[in-house]
């Protein structure tokens, strides 16, 4: 039988998949280029959910300037 440890241990850090931080923003459009400057910026400040939002905002967003045929 083990004995239980009587203090906490030090949180496990998880990585963060790099697809989350991923998203090509559109030439010429100033929603992908606000999207493209939260991003980067959350990304130097260590706001990861605010990071990883933008970066959606930006895929999702892009889908919009597609051409369809």
């Amino acid at each position: 039988m083990t004995t239980p440890s009587r203090y906490s241990a030090n949180p496990v850090e998880l990585t963060l998949d790099s697809w989350l931080l991923e998203g090509t923003p559109a030439p010429d459009c100033a929603s992908c280029a606000t999207l493209t400057a939260r991003r980067d910026q959350a990304v130097k400040d260590g706001d990861w959910k605010t990071a990883c939002n933008a970066a959606r905002g930006i895929r999702n967003h892009h889908n919009g300037h597609r051409e369809t045929p």
